[in-house]
């Protein structure tokens, strides 16, 4: 049985988990990144019609082979731009267990970068909305800084950047509670078997 969270197989993650580890959220870019791959396509198609309209006057100095050569060249690079900006987007998550958060990041076509930390080593969550667009359609930034300098998280274009902000923080606050009543629990247990 798979178990699938925003089109994401969680079952082969789970596999990477410690054990008693709990999954408390995963969350991807927000969908207005496929509006901007939309635009994109639309830019294709428009430049694409422009030079065939224009396509005498353009290369009125060669033969029309070439013209249709350009135009395959042209179509070719423009969608390899689309699917790797595709690539770059989609494969950007952030996974937060009870134990610790996990960054995968596609920073480039065939460049990923995957960061973890402890949950005990956050220090600070923040999340950023600014403009129009942002705040009417709510995404934004959360980044999330740990107890390290050249550590952190950052998602662009997260889905609700507040509410995913606030939602990190109970799961961090509940880890630290979690933390300190085990370690009463265990000092408890130390004081009675030393009596």
């Amino acid at each position: 049985m798979s178990l699938d969270i925003q089109g994401i197989d969680i079952t082969s993650l789970k596999n990477t988990f410690r054990p008693g580890e709990q999954l408390k959220l995963v969350f991807k870019r927000h969908w207005i990144v496929y509006a901007h791959l939309a635009f994109y396509v639309f830019i294709l198609i428009v430049s694409s019609l422009l030079f065939v309209v224009y396509s005498t006057s353009i290369f009125s100095f060669t033969q029309g082979s070439i013209f249709s050569i350009f135009l395959i060249l042209y179509w070719s690079i423009y969608l390899l731009f689309l699917y790797v900006t595709w690539i770059n987007n989609e494969l950007d998550l952030f996974i937060i267990t009870d134990q610790r958060i996990r960054g995968i990041e596609q920073i480039s076509f065939l460049n990923r970068t995957i960061s973890e930390c402890s949950l005990d080593d956050i220090k600070e969550v923040n999340a950023q909305t600014k403009g129009l667009l942002e705040n009417l359609f709510n995404f934004g930034t959360v980044s999330i800084h740990t107890a390290s300098d050249n550590s952190h998280f950052i998602m662009h274009f997260a889905p609700e950047p507040i509410d995913s902000a606030s939602v990190i923080r109970n799961i961090i606050q509940e880890n630290k509670t979690k933390r300190v009543v085990k370690n009463q629990i265990s000092e408890d247990n130390i004081s009675d078997s030393s009596n």
